[in-house]
Parts: C-alpha cells; sequence; structure tokens
C-alpha cells in the first residue's frame, strides 16, 4: 500500500513537471526577448539623439564655413554614417530607413506610412538602409528635400531638425513575431546670432 502511494505521488510530480516546465520556459526565453527588445529600442534612441544633434550642430549656410563649402549630400551622409555607427549594437534588430526632416507635426514626428514612405508635408531627406549589422549602406531615396538653407539658424525661428529610424525586430529565441518598429529624436538647429 505505501509503495503504491508512493508510485502515485511520483507520477503526479512528473505530470506537474510536464505541465510546468514548458510554461516555465517560456516565460524565460520571453523576458530574454524583452530584455533583448529593449536594449535595441535604448540604442536605436541613441542613434537617433546623435543624429539629430549631429542634423542641428551642422545647420544651415550660416555655419557652413568650409571651403569649399559642404553640401546637404555630404551633410545627410556624415549623419547617416554616425548614426549607422551607433546602430550597429543593434544585436537582433535590422535597420530599414533612416529620415532627416524637419517636422510639421506638434510632437515633433514624422508620419510614415507601412511601407516606410513619409506621408506628411515635412522636408525630408529619406535614405533606405541596406546590408548587414555593421555594414550598412545608407543610399537616398528620391532627392534631397531638406537643404541646407532651409535649416535656419538665427532665433526665434531656428529650423527643428529631426531623425527618424525604422527598424524591425527578430526574437533570438525565435518566440514571437518579427516587430517593425520606429524611434526619433528632433534637436533645434544650432543658433546663430544675427
Amino acid at each position: 500500500m505505501a509503495t503504491t502511494r508512493r508510485r502515485n505521488q511520483l507520477g503526479q510530480s512528473i505530470v506537474e513537471l510536464a505541465i510546468a516546465a514548458p510554461v516555465l520556459l517560456s516565460l524565460l526565453l520571453g523576458a530574454f526577448d524583452a530584455a533583448v527588445l529593449v536594449s535595441d529600442k535604448v540604442i536605436a534612441g541613441a542613434a537617433c539623439r546623435q543624429g539629430a544633434r549631429l542634423g542641428a550642430e551642422l545647420g544651415g549656410t550660416i555655419t557652413n564655413t568650409v571651403v569649399p563649402p559642404m553640401t546637404v549630400a555630404e551633410a545627410d551622409a556624415y549623419i547617416t554614417k554616425n548614426m549607422l555607427a551607433v546602430a550597429k549594437a543593434m544585436n537582433y534588430s535590422t535597420i530599414s530607413d533612416i529620415y532627416i526632416y524637419s517636422p510639421t507635426e506638434a510632437d515633433g514626428n514624422l508620419p510614415i506610412n507601412g511601407s516606410g514612405a513619409p506621408t506628411g508635408p515635412d522636408l525630408v531627406d529619406h535614405f533606405t538602409v541596406t546590408g548587414t549589422p555593421g555594414n550598412y549602406t545608407a543610399t537616398l531615396s528620391g532627392s534631397y528635400n531638406l537643404t541646407l538653407d532651409k535649416r535656419l539658424q538665427v532665433p526665434p525661428s531656428e529650423t527643428p531638425v529631426g531623425v527618424k529610424l525604422r527598424w524591425s525586430y527578430a526574437p533570438p529565441t525565435g518566440l514571437g513575431i518579427n516587430v517593425i518598429l520606429t524611434e526619433y529624436a528632433v534637436f533645434l538647429a544650432a543658433p546663430v546670432l544675427p
């Protein structure tokens, strides 16, 4: 009788373990996926702040005193290069687009559609990003709309310069689905007093 009771308890413990183990494993893997997503989101935010800071510092025609003067293509290439250097630490994410823009929305965001094309009236330089992390290439999609002469630096009318990053996240554990996310930052162009 004692042997039968011990076998029943052992059988019950095995059934409980078989039910609880997958649940606990899923929770553990889900917590790991969430932690990696938060890490990549923090890095994306840092890349956007770096790009917006550079966009504000490069400013417009007033501070463009290098000889020969910097072109909008050179300024935007410098911004995208620095953003991609910061973003290469995003281990489980793939960057698809970079936008350098002057926002018209009150919150500074740039509206984009599901395919990543800007939908608002903002002045936008849109770059498509190809390659792999650490080996990205940013290519202009269209023409330069936010030219340096539109990046005003005289107070109180400094142009806000925004940078938006569009990226997709693939959980490292394979649980869940790929998610497309965006991150943006806006700084005022570096002021120059008249």
